[in-house]
């Protein structure tokens, strides 16, 4: 059963990322994004800044550095950044930021590399993954997805 609710957030998270008519703006997600798992290390990603119409509400890990910027149809955006230190650490950032800015957490599930859950509130709703980055200390792979609610 277990094994069937991870598939079914795994497709749920990737039908969210991928939607149609999308257009870019900024740099495009990293192919890590797409599952490639070819990933950096936060000292050493490029950083690509966050546009003005990203919701300020929505929290990023504090000293994550935000690699890429994609807008989706239907108001979507999507950033994805990594973030230095351990994956817990991040994820617990996650877990206390998300409620303390209003957004609920729901359908969230943690394994011991990766987690993600959904969120809504503040007339939002959206989707944050985590994934340890392999060789690089801990770093975490941080993607949010973030829509109009």
């Amino acid at each position: 059963m277990k094994q069937l609710a991870t598939l079914v957030g795994a497709l749920v998270a990737a039908a969210a990322l991928t939607g149609c008519g999308g257009v870019t703006k900024g740099k495009p997600l990293p192919a890590e994004a797409a599952g490639s798992g070819a990933v950096g290390c936060a000292g050493t990603a490029s950083p690509a800044p966050v546009p003005t119409a990203f919701p300020h509400e929505v929290p990023i890990p504090p000293k994550a550095v935000v690699t890429g910027y994609e807008e989706r149809s239907g108001g979507r955006q999507i950033v994805t950044a990594v973030a230095p230190g351990r994956f817990r650490d991040t994820l617990a950032f996650m877990q206390q930021a998300y409620p303390s800015a209003g957004l609920d957490l729901s359908a969230g599930e943690v394994e011991d590399r990766d987690a993600e859950s959904n969120y809504s509130g503040r007339g939002l709703k959206g989707r944050w993954t985590l994934r340890e980055v392999s060789g690089c200390h801990g770093d975490t792979l941080v993607t949010v997805l973030v829509a109009k609610a």
